[in-house]
């Protein structure tokens, strides 16, 4: 196999970008805590908080790929991280103004926008063959390690007040320091025909266009999941917010860990490895709804934090795969911004289901998402055990 020049100084230095990507998410721990201190706004607004920032990342992530062709990918994503560690902050020493403290996270959206695909993009720019397919897999895992990080944080912080969780976005300064000093400018040599040239043209087919489709759906019913179960959790009396915030840490670890051994469940699972995420999250869903009491709860978050790297993870390396030649870079960008998009839709999702049912229990919405994916989880077993005889090539 053939590996590049670069150490695990430079590797880590390039995977611990991804542990920014999610960090939107760490106060979903306090948000009890901020519909109580905002009771003039309504729940799905104050729910936007967690997800606003997926808004200013959809039109970043398309900006920094019209960017890339005059900009150098270093300086975007030093501008990058610098404003989302100020915007980022900025929440900690507002405490009643909710229109500012949205507007700061949407800020924060910004900066972590213009990094986005860039933290996968420049995976396949320096790396090449199985070493980049298994930094890949690395990269999934070093966006739970991120997720469950600051969470926990954030639900240590949560001791200090509401306010408390934004401070933990000042762990992004030694992010930025590690990608500066071990970070070459640019590759060694260069690694795929996939990685774009300024003048190439680039184009998205049928299945990115699918694939795009696919995570759209499931990564907004995963969204879901984060988005309320905090609540869900404090609202049945079933644990506390410190109790949720480190659930919710706890569910993204197990995310971590799936991801570090992706590559070889998908060597034994071949295509149905998605066939296995989707039945993840649709156990998830189920055991959240019909949940008794905490530990069964605690049951479903486990399942959806294993469901969320796999889903993804296999995705994203289909990318490589099915992308037309030279067209990494915006593929990568199409798909991001689909993900994005669903977690930012993710609060009216919640609320759409809920409707759907005619219910106005905070845990109905998952029944829905449940039905829904048992739906998609027989389908795709069923796509993909037609289509074995050529798993070989997956």
């Amino acid at each position: 196999m053939k590996t590049s020049h670069y150490g695990w100084a430079m590797k880590f230095s390039l995977l611990s970008i991804s542990m920014l990507l999610t960090s939107y998410n760490a106060i979903a721990g306090a948000m009890p805590a901020l519909i109580k201190q905002f009771p003039e706004q309504s729940r799905t607004n104050v729910e936007l908080l967690t997800t606003a920032p997926t808004c200013a990342m959809i039109v970043m992530i398309i900006v920094s790929g019209l960017l890339a062709k005059s900009v150098s990918d270093r300086t975007l994503v030093v501008t990058g991280i610098s404003i989302a560690t100020v915007f980022g902050i900025i929440p900690f020493f507002l405490t009643n103004n909710f229109w500012l403290i949205m507007a700061s996270r949407i800020g924060l959206g910004i900066g972590l926008g213009l990094i986005n695909s860039l933290a996968v993009s420049l995976i396949g720019k320096y790396f090449s063959g199985e070493e980049r397919a298994t930094l890949m897999g690395f990269r999934s895992a070093f966006v739970a390690l991120g997720q469950a990080t600051l969470t926990l944080i954030a639900g240590f912080l949560l001791n200090f007040g509401w306010h408390g969780p934004f401070l933990l976005y000042i762990l992004a300064i030694p992010v930025l320091i590690l990608f500066v000093v071990f970070v070459p400018k640019e590759p060694v040599e260069r690694t795929s025909d996939a990685v774009s040239d300024p003048g190439d043209k680039q184009r998205v087919n049928a299945p990115v266009l699918a694939i795009t489709a696919f995570l759209f759906f499931t990564v907004t019913m995963y969204s879901g999941v984060t988005v309320r179960l905090s609540s869900v959790i404090t609202a049945s009396g079933f644990g506390t917010m410190q109790q949720a915030s480190t659930l919710l840490s706890v569910m993204v670890f197990c995310g971590m860990l799936m991801g570090f051994v992706f590559g070889k469940v998908h060597r034994l699972l071949k295509r149905q490895t998605l066939t296995l995420g989707v039945v993840f999250l649709t156990a998830a869903c189920f055991l959240i709804y019909f949940a008794p009491n905490f530990p069964v709860l605690c049951v479903g978050a486990l399942l959806a934090g294993l469901a969320y790297p796999t889903m993804i993870a296999y995705c994203f390396n289909k990318i490589n795969e099915v992308c037309p030649p030279h067209s990494l870079n915006l593929c990568t960008s199409v798909v991001l911004v689909g993900c994005n998009l669903s977690i930012f839709t993710a609060p009216y999702m919640l609320k759409l289901a809920a409707m759907l049912i005619s219910s106005e229990e905070l845990q109905s919405p998952f029944l829905v998402y449940g039905i829904a994916l048992t739906v998609l989880a027989l389908g795709c077993g069923l796509w993909f055990a037609r289509r074995q005889p050529q798993a070989s090539r997956s």
